[in-house]
């Protein structure tokens, strides 16, 4: 299953600028399907990471409030950051692992936050709006502020891979990511779809599906980026 070295770390390199980092596969998904089983160890501590984290979060700040949602963007994007970079790397180069896993967190835990604090303050700003609103004058930056939280949250399904893995960054970055929405929209919605379901299921049924929610949200959305990155240079 596993890349020569010298495949492995030519691309491991030339993410960035290559249109289509191991040309030999275009659909990531049927690998995502085949990694749910042979990367169970990984999935599970990808599970642990970010239910500790979001664990944090709900300590911290119980309920949906503007802070809950700051406080959110700061403790699980810099994981969620590492588990996509581990994800990304199972897609595309067949390399997964725990060790991967710890090691992406200290490698990539930055960028994952400089991701996740774009639609978590964008967020944020909404939900105050909404608090605020109380007639026709709010209407339009709860509107605007809105719009931009969905869209940007849309947007960032693609935005981790395309930053931790591809290395684009600022504007490029967030351009590139509502390019794939606006053509792809099917995948971040089926990303959030997943994660709501998941999360619906372990609040209702029972708990230990939160653990097991992660790992395969996040490998589902590296492959649906990366199947849909190469489609639009096709």
């Amino acid at each position: 299953m596993g890349r020569t070295g010298g495949e492995g770390a030519g691309a491991a390199g030339g993410v960035a600028g290559a249109d289509d980092p191991v040309g030999a596969v275009r659909d990531r998904l049927p690998v995502a399907f085949g990694a749910l089983w042979g990367e169970l160890p990984l999935l599970a501590s990808a599970g642990i990471l970010v239910c500790t984290a979001g664990a944090l979060v709900v300590l911290l700040s119980p309920g949906l409030s503007p802070l809950s949602v700051l406080l959110a963007a700061l403790l699980i994007s810099p994981v969620w950051g590492a588990v996509i970079a581990t994800t990304d790397a199972v897609v595309l180069w067949d390399r997964g692992g725990v060790a991967v896993l710890l090691k992406n967190l200290r490698k990539h835990a930055f960028a994952g936050l400089g991701v996740g604090v774009v639609p978590g303050v964008v967020a944020a700003l909404g939900l105050f709006n909404w608090q605020l609103y109380s007639g026709p004058v709010f209407a339009v930056p709860l509107a605007v502020s809105g719009c931009a939280s969905v869209l940007l949250l849309l947007a960032s399904c693609y935005a981790f891979s395309l930053r931790v893995t591809s290395g684009l960054r600022g504007q490029t970055l967030w351009f590139t990511a509502l390019h794939l929405v606006a053509r792809a929209p099917l995948v971040p919605l089926g990303v959030l779809a997943l994660a709501f379901v998941a999360l619906l299921l372990g609040t209702s049924v029972t708990a230990s599906l939160l653990l097991l929610a992660p790992g395969p949200v996040a490998l589902f959305a590296s492959a649906g980026t990366w199947t849909e990155k190469h489609a639009l240079h096709r």
